[in-house]
């Protein structure tokens, strides 16, 4: 039987953790959750601890400051002792009962993207700004990169615990292009991604992290990655 963690960055979430660690707790049996706070002041840290006190496989890392999405990734990764790692959004915009979609495709890739564009996918209460600008940034991103994801943005994904160590070895990107980082240099290193389809629901309370200082980091980083990509091997 595999060991399963699951990694969820936090800021500010006090709205929705409650609901989401709720479900995780109770419907699913996973060896570790693992979230990394950077600084909330909303009390979010108490309800992760009040959940704690019954929860033994929860594990929160205080950061105390807030040092961006792709560095709390990373810092989850190398605490987790699983050897299957399940990232996800802790706004309640990835469905936790999607997570068996993911498990079931155990030992098929070293990579499983959680995607909202193939058949069967749904991205439910987005405004047109916010789809015309993740549209183009998805296609701009695996056009360049050569990546052969329909969706290297999303968040909600699965990994195999050893390639994903040695992937975070070559990442430098602490903030929200660190998704599209890590599966660049997945296929620099000839690992595999595979994709199954979910649906993307638009957080309904708390306040969205995506603005505009993320768009730019993700622009620099495609290609500053095109220029590193002998670094890579």
């Amino acid at each position: 039987m595999h060991k399963v963690s699951v990694v969820i960055p936090t800021y500010n979430e006090g709205e929705n953790i409650e609901a989401l660690l709720r479900i995780l707790t109770v419907d699913f049996k996973f060896n570790e959750i693992i979230i990394v706070d950077d600084g909330s002041t909303d009390g979010t840290i108490d309800i992760i601890k009040k959940f704690k006190l019954s929860n033994p496989n929860i594990i929160l890392i205080e950061r105390g400051i807030k040092k961006g999405l792709g560095s709390a990734l990373r810092e989850g990764f190398l605490f987790s002792k699983s050897d299957y790692i399940v990232t996800m959004d802790a706004d309640l915009s990835h469905n936790p009962y999607e997570i068996p979609k993911f498990l079931s495709k155990i030992g098929e890739a070293h990579i499983i993207v959680g995607s909202r564009h193939l058949k069967d996918s749904k991205i439910i209460g987005w405004n047109t700004y916010r789809y015309f600008i993740h549209t183009v940034a998805n296609l701009l991103g695996r056009t360049l990169l050569m990546i052969n994801c329909s969706d290297i943005t999303s968040g909600f994904r699965l990994y195999k615990r050893d390639p994903i160590l040695n992937i975070i070895k070559y990442t430098k990107s602490k903030g929200f292009s660190f998704q599209i980082e890590v599966l660049y240099i997945a296929k620099k290193l000839n690992y595999k991604i595979s994709e199954v389809p979910i649906a993307f629901i638009n957080r309904k309370k708390g306040k969205s992290k995506f603005n505009l200082r993320e768009i730019l980091e993700y622009l620099k980083t495609i290609f500053l990655l095109i220029k590193r990509t002998k670094e890579i091997r």
